[in-house]
């Protein structure tokens, strides 16, 4: 896979969010979307969408963590909306971004 592209209602606001939250930086921006740097050789997009739908039952991609309760404890200090840690393999919890999406945070 070479990136993925996340759908958001107001692309500032989603950078701004991603950059406090989990410190991506910022690589280049249009009008219309952006791409952040998370990891090497892994585009990650945030494209705005003018009839933007949350995606909200399921989660798209998930975020690989060494030490999820610490992530969690961060994340948690910083008002991400969360969901408990569920044991299992992989462990893992689920987070909500400012735009209303879910993603999966597990530990590897």
């Amino acid at each position: 896979m070479d990136a993925v592209f996340l759908p958001v209602k107001d692309l500032k606001e989603s950078i701004h969010w991603y950059q406090e939250i989990f410190g991506f930086k910022l690589l280049w921006e249009n009008e219309r979307m952006c791409s952040l740097s998370i990891a090497p050789n892994c585009g990650f997009h945030l494209v705005q969408i003018s009839d933007f739908q949350p995606i909200d039952k399921y989660t798209p991609f998930n975020y690989v963590v060494e030490d999820i309760e610490t992530v969690r404890n961060i994340l948690k200090e910083k008002g991400v909306s969360l969901s408990p840690i569920r044991d299992g393999e992989p462990k893992r919890f689920d987070l909500t971004d400012i735009n209303g999406n879910m993603i999966s945070v597990i530990q590897l």
